[in-house]
């Protein structure tokens, strides 16, 4: 380092008669070790040595001698606006610029600008094959722009020769999903500028044709409060170099950053995942809830309702390990409900977590198919949260603990067969923006219709439909009401619309007591005309569905119909009975 100072100094003191310097930061990236150049003498690449020219050649400097892989130089003050520079490189230790193998132009560079310049590619003499380089990126910054406390700007380069172009993403600084990169880095290029980072992160590397891919690991950085990691500094450019496959350990695949005084750092790797948490568990007691995850009570738990979600999220930890998982009721920090959990999935799935079951099995109708139905973490493995362009991907899910053993037909396009209580199917791919119907049947019996709509069949989307609630709410707490909704790695949670299947003339009259009387329940009253199957809607004044089901009428007569109203605050709501909407208060 003493002596790379003192290049500095010589390189400053020949650069004094220009006006202004440009400074410019060197990075190594370039993973061959041993090639054979003519006249066939070994040349050691892992080290070279970089001579700067200030005058076309007729003079060199030794700039870096023993120039390493995944090593990097500070910036060293080069003139600005020079036509005469050049760059040469030797094989490390050589004994002259006469070693100077391969030669480069230096750009003009611009007055008090900071450059990054990456030597990158393959080198192989026996071949011969040369396809080295030096890739350019400015302005760089040598500190952050930010003014939090533990702000830093990243710069990203791949400069990996076998592993192509790259999607990647951050994981504690995202405002969207887990499926929206971040950027896309093609080999030997760099991220469109630099980020401003506010804490601690992960880099995670994925496939750039398919989103869906993600390679499993992540590259971790510390907070900037870290002094050991970064030495006071708050800027750096996060390289990635190595061979995804090689035999040599020192070669493989990894990603470091540079920091402005030259030093390089690892980044140490992270087993990562994508998980989407979805709460479809439909015991009253449940409805709102406080998850605590590690400990309890945790000091900012993760506050859900039935039939929320999160977004899909990054989720670091080794594959197959455990985080215990305490859900409380709503507020609640000195007792929890239960305890699950979490065994995290393999690294690189793209997963969802579906909070089901009730805490009580025996105060429940039981699963037909003999299903346990106390509470747990269900785990959904191998799914996407993209499609191709024109289409959608959906998974089916049977989330109901008292519906039996289904088949979900998708009109025109097929049948997922044979789905069972915490089953999901594979993958169905709808076209998108269009209307699908589901049918929910047992053999050749249509026990339900379901409206997919045009606005939920989202282009390049991947979806999950799931199955939610009780068929007899009656038999279970009077828990909500069966119905089918699907939910996008946004985390957004929607309804499919019932089809009616009700006959003209069915329903004569229908009267609705407006507040809630009889234990807390809205009570209906329907006079029939005939045995059929009467939909309802419960909506609030905000549009938001809350409930979604069916009465069965069983013959003509008068039926009365409970609707639970505890669970909701107190306000108006809409209860819409085929085409019909009835104000509700409480």
């Amino acid at each position: 380092m003493l002596y790379l100072i003192f290049v500095s100094a010589l390189l400053w003191s020949a650069a004094r008669a220009w006006a202004q310097n440009a400074y410019v930061q060197l990075i190594h990236t370039v993973a061959d070790v041993v090639g054979v150049g003519p006249p066939a003498f070994p040349i050691v690449l892992d080290s070279v040595d970089v001579y700067i020219s200030l005058d076309g050649g007729a003079t060199w400097t030794l700039a870096v001698p023993d120039f390493k892989f995944r090593h990097a130089t500070p910036f060293l003050p080069l003139p600005a606006n020079s036509n005469q520079l050049l760059a040469g490189i030797a094989p490390g230790n050589s004994s002259s610029s006469g070693d100077i193998l391969l030669q480069y132009a230096i750009p003009p560079l611009s007055p008090n600008t900071y450059y990054v310049a990456a030597v990158a590619g393959t080198i192989d003499f026996s071949i011969p094959q040369v396809d080295v380089d030096i890739y350019y990126f400015s302005p760089a910054r040598n500190a952050t722009t930010g003014s939090g406390a533990n702000d830093v700007d990243l710069l990203l380069f791949h400069g990996s020769p076998d592993v192509g172009p790259v999607s990647y993403y951050w994981v504690y600084d995202r405002t969207q999903h887990a499926y929206v990169r971040d950027g896309h880095l093609s080999y030997r290029g760099y991220s469109t500028g630099y980020r401003t980072l506010p804490f601690e992160n992960v880099l995670v590397l994925g496939d750039s044709a398919d989103v869906n891919v993600i390679r499993g690991i992540g590259y971790y950085y510390p907070a900037r409060s870290n002094n050991a990691f970064w030495g006071g500094q708050s800027a750096g450019v996060v390289f990635i170099s190595g061979y995804a496959s090689t035999p040599d350990p020192a070669k493989q695949l990894g990603v470091h950053m540079a920091l402005p005084d030259g030093t390089v750092r690892p980044l140490p790797p992270l087993e990562v995942r994508r998980l989407q948490l979805i709460h479809n568990a439909a015991d009253p007691a449940l409805a709102q809830v406080d998850i605590h995850g590690g400990t309890f009570p945790e000091p900012n738990p993760l506050q859900i309702n039935f039939r929320q979600a999160i977004p899909a999220i990054f989720l670091g930890g080794p594959s197959g390990g455990s985080v215990p998982v305490y859900i409380s009721a709503r507020g609640n920090t000195t007792s929890y409900l239960v305890q699950s959990t979490l065994t995290l999935p393999a690294a690189g799935q793209n997963t969802a977590i579906f909070a089901q079951g009730v805490l009580n099995p025996g105060q429940f109708a039981a699963n037909p198919d003999g299903r346990g139905i106390g509470f747990e973490l269900v785990t959904l493995t191998n799914l996407v949260g993209t499609a191709p362009t024109g289409s959608m991907k959906v998974f089916p899910f049977h989330g109901a603990t008292d519906a039996p053993m289904v088949d979900v037909e998708i009109v025109g396009v097929g049948t997922v067969s044979g789905l069972r209580y915490k089953d999901a199917g594979p993958a169905v791919t709808l076209p998108s923006n269009t209307a699908a119907t589901l049918n929910i049947k047992q053999g050749s019996s249509v026990l339900a219709t379901y409206t997919l709509s045009p606005s939920q069949s989202r282009d390049a989307t991947g979806a999950i439909i799931f199955a939610s609630g009780f068929l007899s709410p009656a038999n279970n707490q009077n828990g909500p009401a069966f119905g089918l909704y699907i939910v996008y790695p946004t985390g957004e949670v929607q309804p499919l619309s019932l089809q009616s299947s009700l006959s003209r003339g069915l329903v004569e009259g229908v009267q609705v007591a407006t507040l809630p009387a009889y234990e807390g329940s809205w009570t209906v009253t329907v006079s029939a005309t005939a045995a059929g199957k009467l939909p309802y809607r419960l909506v609030s004044i905000t549009g938001q569905v809350l409930e979604e089901g069916t009465w069965d009428v069983p013959s003509a007569g008068t039926w009365i119909y409970n609707l639970p109203a505890h669970s909701y605050s107190s306000g108006m709501y809409l209860l819409q009975i085929g085409e019909t909407s009835y104000r509700l208060l409480k």
